[in-house]
């Protein structure tokens, strides 16, 4: 009798680890939604900033020190700015002001515990609003950390194993295509 119920109890385990494990791995280079996937005039942003006539614009990968869109990689001055965008900034020291190197020293601690980050920026051709898709690995030790004063609405998290995803936008067409297949990934 006490075999029988360790055994359901391993097979009642296993099936749930089953459940909650992508049935492929996912890497980073799988987050890039394929454009079949995407409304028609939604895509990733090509370039930084256009020139629209006499007109720069700017932003257009969100601010982000990416040379790539998308962008993959293990810089750690890239992977704390994406860190501190998912998570929220890092709170400083207790102790007198820190000069500008130390600062940065303090701020790279973010990418601790990362192997592995990610960003894209997708945006419609008629519409100035961006998506933009967020996504660390961590170390199988290491804990995001989400404060729930940094929370907003136009945000979804997505958690694929150690690869925890955030899929930012207005709401729209394009923002609803990219959110989507991101969470197909963990399915």
């Amino acid at each position: 009798m006490f075999k029988i119920i360790v055994l359901a109890t391993s097979i009642a385990g296993v099936s749930c680890a089953v459940q909650s494990v992508p049935t492929r791995p996912v890497t980073m280079q799988n987050l890039t939604v394929p454009k079949t996937a995407l409304p028609t005039a939604c895509g990733l942003s090509p370039a930084a900033s256009v020139l629209d006539g006499n007109r720069v614009t700017g932003g257009l990968w969100a601010g982000l020190p990416i040379s790539t869109n998308p962008w993959t990689g293990t810089a750690r001055p890239v992977i704390a700015s994406i860190r501190e965008r998912m998570d929220g900034p890092i709170l400083g020291p207790d102790a007198p002001p820190l000069d500008r190197n130390a600062v940065s020293r303090y701020r790279l601690q973010l990418a601790d515990g990362v192997e592995e980050a990610y960003a894209a920026v997708y945006r419609m051709q008629s519409d100035p609003s961006l998506v933009v898709v967020l996504a660390l690995r961590f170390a199988a030790t290491e804990k995001p950390f989400y404060p729930l004063s940094n929370r907003r609405t136009s945000e979804h998290r997505v958690e694929i194993g150690q690869l925890h995803a955030v899929v930012s936008g207005n709401g729209g067409q394009c923002f609803q295509a990219v959110e989507a297949y991101i969470r197909s990934l963990g399915k």
